[in-house]
Parts: structure tokens; sequence; C-alpha cells
């Protein structure tokens, strides 16, 4: 058994602020003679917290990437830190700033030179888990054997997160944040986010850029804007936190015992007494007004408000020491192929209700591909990552039938392109080694195992970080239009 330490970054470009701490990540990696070598990240800790920065934007619509990249240098230099020992963590664009219109180009400029192995990332629901992960949420449900939501309120959204004995269980995420009014300290509008005219509509609330808002109009319109988050979440009146969700939820929400509020807002809960209108403006927006009400917006509820570990870096802390998973031991990896950054995943079930069939799985396989170039740009070698599902008792025969199907309809429709491959069981080695002596010469092979890919569309590929097991990130880049 051997243990070593990697580096993990986590860099977060939020409506209102962006910040980035450095963590490191203890690797255990276990060989004996009687199971297979397994790794596992067993430690966490952060060892750099950097200021927090007002995010600089260009226009209303565009984020400022020079500004931007000459804040985060500095951070670099302040924590002392060499991106090329980066070897995980998360570069992501949460809230409102995903909806600019430069934000996927940024994202994917900031994962290159963020260091070997960073993730990109900004996608709502990975948001609201990562969260949920940095406040303590997803620890203390764990403690509890119970439901703990987190609710991280920001300055454009609230990513809400429910876990249950320590897993995530569902998420989703509202127009709900401290800067979507931004107002003078005399009252005067000064911007209102187009997301949330539908509820204003719904609330009777007239509101327009130069309207003049009295201290109590603020405070009412906060009110509102809280009383309908927590009664959605608490399975009340819904009908006014559903003009506030960013996209449909149908799902029936787990009750919790426990919600912790974190977030930039979260962390104002406990700031003084607002009682003044130049008191609730005094960053130009709702934000402070929007933390004082939050404590009276519960309905009747037995549900504990518990403190969060963590408030305005929870989503960050989430990200850089938690969105790492690493593969299984015995894997086959070809080095020349890695880092492999923003590779589709393509999922196949291998066999239906465990009965295996090479005819029907082929022909799964050559209708997925062809779906896969219909979606997903394939001129990238490799152009996706192949993930086989529901494998069954794998057999010697059985598993040489899987790679003879996967190297034939590879080579039909990709002819020398590189093949990534994940397996749900401990499979990853055999295949790999089955697929590499049907390819052609040239064509690399990484097939791995030991991975869930439930949270996201995308997968990071890393270096290898102990023996043949190699570091993961499964990711969603969906951005906002």
């Amino acid at each position: 058994m051997s243990e070593y330490w990697i580096k993990s970054i986590g860099i977060d470009i939020g409506t209102s602020t962006t910040k980035v701490i450095l963590s490191r990540l203890l690797i255990n990696e276990r060989k004996d003679g009687f199971s297979l070598p397994v790794c596992h990240i067993i430690d966490r800790e952060v060892t750099y917290t950097g200021s927090l920065y007002e995010t600089p934007l260009e226009t209303e619509d565009m984020i400022h990437i020079e500004k931007l990249k000459s804040l985060l240098s500095k951070e670099y230099q302040k924590a002392n830190v060499n991106l090329k020992d980066i070897k995980g963590g998360a570069v992501i664009i949460t809230g409102e700033t995903a909806r600019k219109e430069n934000a996927e180009s940024i994202i994917h400029y900031l994962a290159d030179k963020a260091g070997d192995f960073v993730v990109a990332t900004a996608g709502d629901s990975l948001e609201g888990i990562l969260a949920g992960k940095g406040s303590g949420a997803m620890k203390r449900s764990e403690e509890i054997n119970g439901t703990v939501a987190n609710v991280d309120i920001g300055g454009g959204t609230a990513n809400v997160a429910f876990f249950q004995d320590g897993k995530a269980v569902t998420s989703l995420t509202f127009h709900v944040g401290g800067r979507l009014v931004r107002l003078t300290e005399d009252g005067e509008v000064q911007y209102i986010a187009p997301s949330i005219f539908k509820w204003l509509s719904y609330q009777s609330i007239n509101l327009k850029k130069g309207d003049i808002l009295s201290y109590k109009q603020a405070q009412n319109l906060c009110q509102k804007m809280s009383e309908d988050l927590f009664s959605y979440l608490l399975r009340n009146n819904k009908q006014g936190g559903k003009l506030l969700l960013t996209g449909a939820h149908n799902e029936v929400l787990p009750m919790p015992d426990e919600m912790m509020i974190s977030g930039g807002v979260g962390a104002m809960m406990n700031d003084a007494q607002i009682h003044t209108m130049k008191d609730a403006a005094r960053y130009g927006d709702i934000g402070p007004l929007l933390a004082s009400v939050i404590p009276t917006a519960f309905p009747l509820s037995s549900v504990r408000i518990k403190k969060a570990v963590e408030t305005n870096r929870a989503t960050v802390i989430g990200a850089g020491m938690q969105s790492m998973e690493v593969s299984g031991a015995t894997v086959h990896v070809q080095k020349e192929l890695l880092p492999i950054r923003n590779i589709p995943l393509l999922k196949v079930k291998t066999s239906k209700k465990g009965e295996w069939s090479s005819l029907e799985f082929s022909r799964r396989l050559r209708e997925k591909i062809g779906h896969a170039k219909e979606v997903f740009d394939t001129t990238q070698n490799p152009p996706f990552a192949l993930t086989l599902l529901d494998m069954p008792y794998c057999s010697y025969v059985i598993l040489q039938e899987i790679a003879q199907a996967i190297h034939e309809e590879m080579k039909k429709e990709f002819q020398k392109e590189n093949i990534v491959v994940i397996c749900e069981d401990d499979v990853a080695k055999a295949l790999g080694q089955a697929l590499k002596k049907r390819c052609a010469e040239g064509v690399n092979i990484v097939c791995i195992d030991g991975v869930q890919v439930s949270e996201g569309d995308y997968i990071d590929l890393g270096m290898p970080i102990g023996g043949e097991a190699i570091s993961v990130s499964v990711k969603t880049l969906a951005f906002h239009q």
C-alpha cells in the first residue's frame, strides 16, 4: 500500500465574485496478492484560499478576459503554484456569468491555461452539488443518516442540491440572487435581470429601470422571492417558485431534515441588521436585503437550519477538492493520448436484462455512433468516450466479441481514430489489450474502469497519478443562452 499527495485547483467565476483555492488530495493505492489494485482519494485539505474579486465585465454581456487573466495570474503568484504540478480541480462559470456571450470560449481558454488537468464546467446541476460538498452539506447528511438540502445563493442564481446519507440525490436551480436587481443608495433601479420578468408579473410587482424603490418596497420584493424559493423546496405553494426555476423540474423533492445556506448571500445572513436603503444597497444591489429576510422566509416547518461550514467559497472549495475521481488501477492506458479534455460520453448498453447478443450489441453500437456523428464534433481524435453499461458476466468469449464489435464499428466510421472506453465492471485491462490486438498500428487505446459517469456529459482524462491509475473528471459543459 502506498500514499501520495497531488495538487488540485478550483476557480469559480461567479455573477458577483471570482475566487481561487488550492488544495491537495491524498491518494491511497492498495496492492496486495489477494485483490486487484485500487486507488482512492482518502483525504483532502485546502492549502491556499485566495481573495474575493469582483468578476470583471467589459460590457453587460461580456466578461473582460484580460482583467480576468490578470487577477488569476496574481493569485497563482500569491499561491506560489507551478501550474504544471496541478493534477485535478475545476474551472467553473456560474450563475448569470454563464449567460455571457464569451463564457464558453473563456472557460476553454482558462482550462487550457490552468494546468495539465483542470475541468471546465458551467452546468447548474453540477454547481449545486459542488457547493453542497464545499459547504459541508454532503458530509452532514452522512453524519445524521438523513437528508440535507444546501441552498447556494449567489449574485444570479440559487443552486440547490439534496444529499441523503452522504450522496447527492437531486439538484435544481432558481433565478434568485443578489445581483438580479441593482440599485443605488437612493433606491433608483439601475438594472433588472430579464430572467425574473415573469415572476415579477406574477407577484404584481411593477418594476422598471429608473424607478425609485422605497426601503419597504425593496424589502417586500426580497421577502416574496425568498418565500417562493423555500415554499417550493419544502413542497408547499410551488407556483411562484416554478417561475423562478431555470428549467423544468418534475421530480418529487425529498423532505430535508436540515438545510444549509451558502454562497455570497448566505455569507451575509449574519451581518448587522439592515434598516435603511443605504444599508440595503451598500453593494449596489439587493444582496444584503435578500440575506436579511431569509431567516423569516421559511414556512412553518420542522426543518432545522444548520450553519454552513463554508459560505462564500463553498462552490470553489467543492470544485477544487471534490470534482476528481481516480480510475481503477488495472486499466489499459497508452500515455501518448493523455491528457484528454472535453471528450463527450457515448453510453451504450452491452446487454439487455443481462442477456448477451453480439449481433444486438453491434446494432446498438452502430446506432449510437450514427447519433454521435449528428450531435457531437467527431472531428476530434478520439471522437468520444464509449461508455459500456449493463455489462453481462464477461467470459473470455464475450470479452473478445465486445472487442471485435467495437473494433469493426469504429473502423467503419472513423478509420484510424483513437479509442477511449469506460467499463462499469473490472475488465478494462483485458478489454484494452483485446482491442489493441485488433487495431491498426498508430491507433492508441485508453480503456478504464472504476469511474461513475452519472453527473455530466463530458469527461477529462488526466495523466497517471500512481501505477496505471489516472485522474478522471466527469462534467457538464451546458452553457445558458
